[in-house]
């Protein structure tokens, strides 16, 4: 995994990126990059990457910016490419041709994307099987193409300058640093995360005017304009295409994940797995653990977060963990995390994104990277993506259904929807916002909400019911937050996340699957969770593990949000944003209000970093 960052001015000026402001931006992406810095410019365009060297390490060609041979084009790329190997061998034969019989410098998968893009242009993208956010430059039509792979697994962001140019990087931090760029808190953005907890709303960020570039899509620069804006030209609709088997079988499923899981081993530095006890994690590190056995490799090392509370291990997930570790032959570490842990954790992860946390659970996936990095491995496999993917939230749906079953329910689908997936009711929101905006705010989010449903429903299919809409919209509104949480903790150490159960194909054979196939209905109002992941990996997996319950990081959050109510207080970012009787009210009884406690004392925070004193050694862009 890597960083990424460009620059692009008007035709006919330079880049205008002063090598200080240069350094700030590349120094804000060296965690996601530890191994190397580049940069290369012509004219009015200028690329930075800084590079984790997970393919082919030692290459010194396989540096970013990495250019065809003759310089024509240009690519910065943060990913890995599943099916490297298969579209290496189809594009050989051209890439031969096309440098004289030279043919391929390297065996990173970088040089693969460019040689894709160099030969058959946007076109390339229904190619290329993987996670990426990307950069491809065209020197002789001059056009840039920012790209980011269909499930969003990882980020790209982009802004206009103020000299009306545009800029990109991999997180906003970096992005921040360009010294024509404004840092503002995006009014709306506030109100949506005091409601949903998200750091992004579509192609919204916190921050006034920074884009987040959506899932799947391909946007193109037209470098010789004089008010350079990326316009998309594709979107994430190619992904049905990417499923051969039509079937929707237990057995069908199975192969497709361990499909994915086979091609997410593939890497030239120590790959290990998060394992939590539940049933995702026990699918990917059981295949994975085989995988290396039957290769005669060293065992899998699998990770697990706990929390400590008095000396005492919570919860059932780290025995669950520790018990199938030696079921499967792995070797296991616990990772604990105790009250003053996560309160010197939350503060450091916030001070290096320069944005609010979404969940406390973020701080232990972040101190279990940090613990992966310091034992040497590089990649780490997870499972987010199987409960959006799968229906995993049973609760959640027990409650929609209770309410699309009602003859005359009080609100509508989508905005109930909304109700039920939010930390603070829209309704509410008058009584902790100060101003006027409360309400405008509330309105605006319910009308995204709705127009969200509207077209998940349509998505769904025209015989689908508000339950199929409900499912869709989850997995729409869930899953990108969720693996962009899991890459900013990752990358936080240079660690790079793989996700199998977020695979395009198996987003594409999930959203073909009828209710049935992902619920049981046991009773009125109670259904069991992802049947027909249960029932593809039974056989070989505990019945223990295959029928428990979705279960919660068991984070004593309420106890411990005491640590966090007193930095509400005294914060100017909030007091300009949060009534005072909200704040009151948190710091009066913050375990009773433990989720506006949280959600404050992170703006409180992330007003500090961001538009207050800068972090410790970065400074805030001009």
């Amino acid at each position: 995994m890597c960083g990424v960052f460009g620059s692009v001015a008007r035709f006919g000026e330079v880049h205008g990126v002063e090598e200080s402001a240069l350094r700030r931006i590349l120094d804000a992406l060296s965690h996601r990059g530890p191994d190397g810095q580049g940069t290369w410019s012509q004219e009015n365009v200028l690329l930075g990457h800084t590079r984790l060297a997970v393919r082919d390490p030692g290459a010194e060609a396989a540096a970013q910016p990495i250019l065809t041979p003759h310089g024509r084009h240009a690519l910065v790329y943060n990913g890995e490419l599943y099916n490297d190997r298969e579209l290496r061998a189809q594009l050989e034969p051209r890439v031969l041709q096309a440098t004289g019989g030279r043919g391929f410098r390297t065996a990173c998968d970088a040089e693969t994307v460019l040689w894709a893009l160099a030969l058959d242009g946007e076109a390339a993208f229904d190619r290329l099987r993987g996670m990426y956010a990307l950069a491809f430059v065209d020197v002789a039509s001059r056009t840039m193409l920012l790209a980011r792979d269909p499930l969003g697994v990882k980020p790209l962001v982009w802004s206009a300058t103020s000299d009306g140019g545009m800029a990109f990087a991999s997180e906003p931090r970096a992005l921040l640093q360009h010294p024509r760029i404004e840092r503002r808190p995006d009014e709306e953005m506030i109100g949506a995360y005091l409601v949903t907890s998200r750091r992004t709303m579509g192609d919204r960020t916190l921050f006034e005017g920074v884009r987040s570039v959506p899932p799947g899509s391909v946007l193109r620069v037209d470098l010789s304009s004089s008010a350079p804006r990326p316009v998309e030209v594709a979107g994430g609709a190619r992904l049905a295409r990417r499923v051969q088997n039509s079937s929707a079988s237990p057995a069908a499923c199975r192969d497709l994940i361990e499909d994915s899981v086979l091609a997410q081993l593939v890497s030239d530095v120590p790959v290990c797995a998060f394992l939590s006890g539940g049933l995702d994690s026990a699918i990917l590190t059981r295949l994975a653990a085989d995988e290396r056995a039957r290769r005669g490799a060293d065992p899998l090392a699998t990770w697990c977060a706990s929390a400590f509370e008095n000396g005492e291990e919570l919860g059932p997930d780290p025995p669950m963990a520790r018990a199938f570790a030696r079921k499967i032959g792995s070797t296991h570490t616990d990772v604990h995390t105790d009250e003053a842990a996560f309160l010197t954790g939350w503060r450091d992860h916030v001070e290096h994104l320069w944005q609010p946390l979404s969940t406390p659970n973020e701080v232990a996936i972040a101190a279990t990277s940090r613990a992966i990095r310091q034992a040497g491995a590089l990649v780490a496999l997870s499972g987010e993506g199987a409960d959006e993917l799968f229906g995993g939230y049973d609760s959640v749906l027990a409650a929609f259904a209770a309410h699309s079953s009602m003859d005359s329910p009080p609100i509508g689908a989508a905005r109930f929807h909304l109700e039920i997936s939010s930390w603070v009711s829209p309704a509410a929101l008058h009584q902790i916002m100060t101003g006027a905006r409360a309400e405008r705010i509330a309105a605006s989010l319910v009308e995204a909400h709705e127009e969200a449903f509207r077209k998940a429903s349509l998505a769904a299919g025209p015989y689908a019911s508000d339950l199929d809409a409900h499912l869709r919209l989850q997995r729409t509104m869930n899953l990108t937050p969720l693996l962009e949480r899991l890459d900013a903790a990752t990358m936080r150490y240079g660690i790079e996340g793989r996700t199998p159960f977020a695979d395009e194909r198996v987003l594409a054979f999930a959203d073909r699957l009828p209710f049935a196939a992902k619920f049981e209905v046991r009773a009125e109002g109670q259904y069991a969770s992802k049947k027909i992941l249960r029932e593809a990996f039974r056989s070989i997996l505990p019945a223990e593990i295959v029928d428990r319950p979705k279960a919660s990081f068991p984070m004593p959050f309420e106890r411990w949000s005491a640590g966090l109510a007193t930095r509400a207080t005294a914060s100017p970012f909030v007091q300009e944003w949060i009534q005072p009787a909200a704040v009151e009210a948190v710091a009066a009884d913050p375990a009773r209000h433990w989720k506006l406690s949280w959600l404050i004392a992170n703006l409180a925070l992330f007003g500090e970093v961001a538009f207050g004193e800068p972090a410790e050694g970065v400074r805030r862009a001009a």
